[in-house]
């Protein structure tokens, strides 16, 4: 009985495994160790009934595509009424007449016959979003009360995106309208954002 190719033990190997592990001598990772190969391998052999190699065939052989399913296939995509269906749905409505049906062999004829939907493909961008007056950055950070307080406090900051200039407040909170009048305060004191020179960031407590 001729091994496959990358068996990791002889049959006489493979014996002496369930052999020593019956004695009760030997653990599955003592022999692992003693043969050389992993643990996995191990149990694989000691759960098995027969020494022999499995084939590595197919369960099932692959169906090979025929004519008359090329014609069906084409007369079903070539239908107006069922034209805008894909491979998956063609093949489930062949399958009792055609043995071979399956989505691959479906996609197999569609591709040697033209019959494929051209891929949709998105628009590129002609041109990169431009910073705008309401492109800001928000930014919430939770600190510990100062000393003598208790609970949290929060920094809230703004940051005006073509200077990188950042405006910020401390808060015991950081509800909507607390965060709402920080950043009206902060569009009041951020420098315009139409002017494209940095100016000194303002910081109120």
């Amino acid at each position: 009985m001729k091994l496959h190719k990358n068996a990791s033990l002889t049959l006489r190997q493979r014996r002496q495994v369930k052999d020593l592990y019956a004695s009760g001598d030997y653990s599955q990772q003592a022999l692992a160790e003693r043969f050389g190969v992993h643990l996995l391998t191990i149990r694989k052999w000691l759960s098995r009934s027969e020494l022999t190699d499995r084939s590595s065939a197919p369960l099932h052989k692959a169906r090979a595509i025929t004519a008359a399913f090329e014609d069906a296939v084409a007369a079903y995509r070539q239908n107006p009424a069922t034209s805008h269906h894909g491979k998956v749905r063609i093949a489930y409505e062949l399958q009792q007449q055609h043995a071979c049906s399956n989505p691959s062999n479906v996609y197999l004829v569609l591709k040697k016959q033209g019959l494929n939907k051209p891929r949709k493909t998105k628009a590129p961008i002609s041109a990169h979003l431009p910073v705008g007056r309401h492109r800001t950055q928000m930014d919430i950070q939770q600190l510990p009360a100062v000393k003598g307080g208790q609970g949290f406090e929060y920094k809230i900051s703004i940051i005006h995106l073509s200077t990188r200039i950042k405006y910020s407040e401390i808060h015991d909170n950081c509800h909507s309208s607390t965060v709402a009048a920080v950043y009206q305060r902060a569009l009041e004191n951020l420098p315009p954002f139409s002017s494209p020179s940095p100016t000194t960031p303002c910081t109120s407590p």
